[in-house]
């Protein structure tokens, strides 16, 4: 019951970050507001880290994984995400993300030798993208040359956060969680930051 329990809450919370992009998207341009969202996340997850004496990355190696995976899952996946969403609906970003697990399946076919590819395994694939599209199909609507770039964008997003997923099951098992996740954000809201000061002003000067 309780694994049930926190599934269900992580789905309301991952599930809801959509439309919580959209809404803060009306006051802050996309890549300083990902960077401010991930400094503020991956300073309270450090903290926590540090606190429970986690496991942080060790030596080189270890580093430059959390590092590329920082960069996969969150200056580029989310960088897409938050600038995609300026473009497309909140619910037709839920479902293009949605193909998150099917480029998760192919790539994970080729790192991973217990996750090869099965008709069991697709048709689930499938299944939750076709769910997810009937729940959202009266938002699939794809109006202009933006809205298909911002399409375009999340589709590019659900492919190297699945990559970046499949790298950490690869390489960075032995890393806590935890210190895992901080370490990546860490390594991830940098770029989004400078890339958002040089494209989109001084942050300070935002609503």
């Amino acid at each position: 019951m309780k694994v049930r329990i926190v599934w269900l809450i992580l789905c309301g919370i991952w599930g809801s970050t959509w439309l919580f992009i959209k809404l803060g998207l009306q006051d802050l341009p996309p890549l300083t507001f990902a960077g401010i969202r991930f400094l503020i996340a991956s300073s309270i997850l450090a903290l926590l880290a540090l606190v429970r004496g986690a496991r942080w990355p060790r030596g080189r190696n270890e580093w430059l994984v959390v590092a590329i995976v920082g960069l996969l899952q969150f200056t580029l996946n989310y960088g897409l995400v938050f600038w995609g969403e300026q473009h497309i609906p909140s619910g037709l970003a839920a479902v293009l993300q949605s193909t998150f697990p099917v480029f998760g399946m192919i790539i994970a076919h080729f790192y991973l030798p217990h996750e090869r590819i099965t008709l069991a395994r697709s048709v689930g694939v499938l299944l939750g993208v076709l769910g997810v599209t009937i729940i959202f199909s009266h938002e699939l609507q794809i109006a202009g040359q933006m809205a298909l770039l911002g399409s375009i964008a999340l589709v590019l997003s659900a492919f190297v956060g699945s990559y970046g997923n499949v790298l950490v099951k690869a390489y960075a098992r032995d890393i806590d969680p935890q210190a895992l996740a901080a370490g990546q954000m860490l390594c991830g809201f940098p770029p989004l930051l400078t890339v958002g000061l040089i494209t989109e002003g001084n942050p300070f000067r935002f609503h």
